[in-house]
């Protein structure tokens, strides 16, 4: 059983899906799912955060210098966010 995600917590990209951009948003497709996913813009840059290994603390902070986000609320939704995207790999806790 796959430990929970927490602020310090170590993520990064999963090297499998494939990423294109379509507009502001982004759409993720998950070869070994044969899935496709639609990411809106906070969630494309939380993405692009991902790209090299980096604790959900420090994409909360980065995401509140650039949006307009409580503490609280982003931290919850950073995590759920994170979350769906683990239980669909294209995330890997480290």
């Amino acid at each position: 059983m796959q430990a929970l995600l927490d602020l310090k917590s170590q993520v990064q990209r999963s090297p499998s899906p494939l990423a294109s951009r379509v507009g502001d948003d982004l759409v993720l497709f998950s070869v070994s799912r044969g899935m496709y996913y639609g990411v809106p813009v906070v969630g494309r840059r939380i993405w692009d955060l991902m790209e090299d290994q980096i604790t959900v603390s420090a994409i909360c902070d980065q995401l509140m210098r650039e949006f307009s986000v409580e503490r609280d609320a982003c931290e919850n939704e950073v995590l759920d966010f994170i979350g769906q995207l683990e239980a669909e790999e294209l995330v890997v806790k480290l």
